[in-house]
């Protein structure tokens, strides 16, 4: 893509893994895919999961990430930030559906500050995002499915997209504010906690 500087194709993939690995669209009103219904659930105080229930939760999560930036990189190596936008909104969310039925779970993200107003936490993570744990919380919730809220920290090459707003490049801000008029998720620093993956296991 010799026409694009290489900063913002970076950012460009920074925008549309964010935006894919939820579903993509801004207006999409799912903010999770899974194989269980969506429900109330509450934390079972005292309780943790098993080590192959971790296991498992930290694979579903790795598995969606990996699978869905590679087709994105792919993309934006063969036809540019055009065609990852064209995966974004045609393969993105079969991805992490296939993903979720692969690993038997419901996964989703939020975020310290939502770029997508649509992606809340399940209400059992609601205290712990409010708190802004920065470690990893493996919870049991009181229909016995198996739970984790997992950290995102912000890594340096997503500052051009998440970081100051005086510090992201023009073409980058028109980008997000097409995509995403509402963004509140700018303004932080490397390292920083970012937001959180969250899973829950199936009880089947």
């Amino acid at each position: 893509m010799p026409h694009l500087n290489r900063q913002l194709q970076i950012v460009l993939v920074c925008i549309v893994v964010s935006s894919a690995l939820l579903g993509c669209k801004p207006t999409d009103k799912s903010n999770s895919v899974g194989t269980t219904t969506d429900k109330a659930a509450s934390i079972r105080v005292g309780e943790t999961p098993s080590e192959e229930q971790k296991a498992k939760i930290i694979a579903a999560k790795e598995a969606l990430f990996a699978k869905l930036s590679a087709r994105l990189m792919e993309a934006m190596a063969n036809g540019g930030p055009a065609a990852a936008i064209g995966v974004c909104s045609t393969e993105a969310k079969q991805i992490a559906e296939s993903v979720a039925v692969e690993s038997n779970v419901r996964i989703g993200r939020t975020g310290v500050r939502l770029r997508n107003a649509n992606n809340t936490a399940p209400t059992w993570a609601t205290k712990l995002v409010e708190d802004r744990v920065a470690e990893p919380q493996f919870v049991v919730l009181d229909d016995d499915r198996a739970a984790a809220l997992l950290p995102i920290k912000l890594q340096s090459q997503c500052l051009m997209c998440h970081g100051p707003k005086d510090q992201i490049l023009e073409e980058v801000k028109e980008q997000l504010q097409k995509l995403y008029p509402n963004d509140q998720a700018t303004g932080f620093a490397e390292g920083e906690l970012r937001g959180w993956f969250w899973v829950e296991l199936s009880s089947l």
